[in-house]
């Protein structure tokens, strides 16, 4: 996961490409997203490397103190284990399922440079 940590720290990074909303004879039409290559191999890296748990009742956890503390306070994540990592992760993948643009908001926020950073430490 570490090396994923280059890509997500260049603030020119772009995670996902947001195509135009159509409009035709009336009919609006909603853009469709695009991941980009990085984004793609990420996403299945985190599945093929068991970042997302199975069974983790992530709803209920992204409402804890520890997941706003690791979601939002970089110093909380800089300290964060390797088991922290894989529940956020799953969280934010869980959640990008309901609420399409989750992992792009988060690449941008800085977090998902903080989660490659901080894997890459616990290595």
């Amino acid at each position: 996961m570490a090396d994923f940590w280059p890509v997500f720290a260049n603030p020119k990074f772009v995670y996902e490409t947001q195509d135009k909303v159509k409009e035709k004879k009336g009919v609006v039409t909603m853009p469709s997203s695009s991941l980009s290559s990085e984004a793609k191999a990420f996403n299945k890296m985190i599945y093929q490397e068991e970042w997302i748990l199975d069974g983790f009742d992530w709803p209920h956890w992204a409402q804890t103190d520890e997941f706003k503390d690791l979601f939002s306070k970089p110093e909380a994540l800089a300290k964060a284990s390797a088991d922290q990592l894989a529940m956020l992760l799953t969280a934010l993948a869980r959640k990008e399922r309901f609420c399409e643009g989750t992992m792009a908001s988060a690449c941008s926020d800085g977090l998902l440079a903080g989660i490659t950073q901080r894997a890459g430490m616990l290595l």
